[in-house]
């Protein structure tokens, strides 16, 4: 499944994943397989369910890394 990465908190090892089923889907970094995700990315992944969610993801590839905005750049 298709998703974008909405949010991702690197000090705490999880985020969310806003899938093109319209569901949003958990993220923990031991499921990443040492890929580097962040905001705005737009990733591959495998949904499961596990015993607190429906909604879960694994697996994730990441496709797409957006162009930083101007706003993120040092300035000089």
């Amino acid at each position: 499944m298709y998703g974008t990465v909405t949010r991702y908190d690197k000090n705490r090892g999880f985020g969310f994943i806003y899938a093109q089923d319209g569901n949003t889907y958990f993220i923990h970094h031991s499921k990443l397989y040492g890929e580097e995700i962040d905001r705005g990315y737009f990733v591959y992944f495998k949904p499961f369910r596990n015993d607190r969610s429906d909604f879960n993801a694994k697996g994730v590839n990441v496709i797409e890394v957006p162009e930083k905005s101007k706003h993120y750049r040092k300035k000089r």
